[in-house]
């Protein structure tokens, strides 16, 4: 099988403060020019499909799960209930909260909505806590298709079966030498947060990872 990678956008363009256009690049956009020339499967012989989720925003959330107050704000401003136990994550919408450990999450919001996010939750939330945005140091990225279990075996020691890792199960894991949030979606795909100075690299392993089962990478923002 081949691979075909497909460019869905890979800027998009803000007004910046001083009303002029500032082009933003998702990590995976250089990686698409350097793969362009790379032969296109056929879209029935895709088994994994490798889709950046670019230009969210990324929140580094700490704070004491044991206060009500810290709870109900963060429910209040996102519309997510606080995940408490190990391993799992909340979502509603656009917005989507990890847990990272006993007093730390990483919130995923809309793009160009984490400034007001963290105003948000510094405004509901009263004590201490400590909010960090990560916005540019991290991308998302989506694997689906029939050969996602046989990738994640190729590419990590941990066990992704579903017997005990299910929708709304997440861990920070090892993956292909390098380091991911991994978590299972409701509909049966992953999604993984990695640091974007490792984003060509987990894509050029992915769509080796995949090559016999046919990959399509999808970059932009969705």
């Amino acid at each position: 099988m081949s691979e075909i990678i497909e460019d869905k956008a890979t800027t998009n363009t803000v007004s910046a403060s001083v009303n002029a256009a500032v082009s933003i690049e998702s990590p995976l956009h250089y990686f698409l020019g350097k793969f362009s020339g790379m032969a296109q499967a056929k879209k029935g012989a895709v088994g994994l499909v490798v889709e950046e989720a670019g230009l969210r925003g990324h929140l580094n959330l700490r704070g004491n799960p044991q206060s009500e107050l810290f709870t109900a704000g963060v429910e209040q401003v996102l519309g997510v209930t606080l995940p408490l136990s190990p391993g799992t994550f909340e979502t509603n919408g656009d917005n989507s909260i990890y847990w990272l450990g006993p007093n730390e999450w990483l919130l995923i919001v809309p793009g160009g909505s984490e400034g007001r996010t963290e105003t948000a939750l510094r405004q509901a939330i009263s004590g201490h806590i400590a909010i960090v945005d990560i916005s540019g140091g991290q991308t998302l990225i989506n694997l689906s298709g029939e050969a996602v279990a046989t990738v994640l075996k190729k590419s990590s020691g941990y066990d992704f079966h579903p017997r005990h890792f299910g929708p709304g199960r997440c861990v920070q894991t090892t993956l292909a030498k390098a380091t991911a949030l991994v978590s299972k979606k409701a509909d049966g795909s992953f999604d993984l947060v990695i640091r974007r100075s490792f984003a060509d690299y987990l894509a050029s392993w992915l769509l080796d990872a995949g090559r016999e089962f046919g990959c399509r990478i999808e970059t932009g923002q969705r």
